[in-house]
């Protein structure tokens, strides 16, 4: 079963622009590459969805992408926003299967996602693959939704996470960090953004109850509309009680491998 369906789709843009399954937009793709020369670079996007970020790296960054995703519907979005943007010709949108990358070793310059990661559960797997895939000295730079260090004992992200109707699997950064150094990652770093989203998602709140709300309600219907406000607001809860913490990654693949 489908886990974005088209309705889930049109939700999600309304909330973040086309082409963006989470928040941030094109701002937040910048920081993530942040300090990164992507001109010409061969990228590849892992869960590349309905394709904002792998445009944005295009059109932005110069970057040539390879977006993935693991959902036809997606892709279908993604297509059409990148020939809409006139950057069809840098970007390849590919269906593949869960599991492991079929890419050769030493394939691509960078390795990008933004906010999919979390729908991967096994990371010591998912980290040894990306840096089989990277070119010598080639960069891991993503974004994930990580746990904070106490979020087993915290109420909002506990309710949050009792909510939501997606299969995910969160780590913290220490643990996100040690497992990217276990996969042969060097120069490891994560960027901890829970102040910036702990005051983005409030705002978020504020327009799916006020503005958005007839929009949402005529893409789905009144009954999800309650259901994911819940959700929602459970999601702001936890990111305001630090449970949820969205994060920035960043790895090397060490020069010479």
């Amino acid at each position: 079963m489908a886990q974005y369906a088209d309705e889930f789709i049109d939700r999600l843009h309304l909330v973040w622009g086309p082409g963006f399954l989470s928040p941030g937009g094109p701002e937040e793709v910048a920081e993530v590459c942040r300090g990164l020369n992507l001109d010409d670079a061969n990228v590849l996007d892992i869960g590349c969805g309905t394709g904002g970020p792998s445009i944005a790296l295009a059109r932005d960054k110069g970057a040539r992408v390879l977006g993935i995703d693991i959902e036809p519907q997606l892709l279908d979005r993604a297509r059409m926003l990148a020939d809409q943007a006139g950057v069809a010709d840098r970007i390849e949108f590919r269906q593949v299967k869960p599991g492991p990358l079929a890419f050769d070793d030493n394939s691509f310059d960078v390795v990008f996602s933004k906010d999919a990661l979390i729908h991967i559960p096994d990371k010591q797997a998912l980290y040894a693959d990306i840096r089989r895939v990277l070119k010598p000295g080639g960069a891991l730079a993503a974004s994930d939704w990580l746990a904070g260090e106490d979020a087993d004992d915290d109420d909002a992200f506990q309710h949050y996470l009792s909510l939501v109707p997606l299969d995910y699997t969160m780590a913290t950064a220490g643990q996100t960090a040690e497992v990217m150094r276990q996969a042969g990652f060097e120069l490891v770093e994560t960027r901890d953004r829970n102040a910036w989203y702990a005051e983005l998602a409030p705002l978020e709140v504020a327009r799916i109850e006020g503005p958005l709300r007839e929009k949402i309600i005529e893409v789905s219907d009144a009954e999800t509309y309650e259901k994911w406000l819940a959700i929602r607001r459970a999601l702001a809860a936890a990111a305001q009680s630090g449970g949820l913490r969205p994060t920035h990654l960043r790895g090397y693949n060490p020069a010479g491998t």
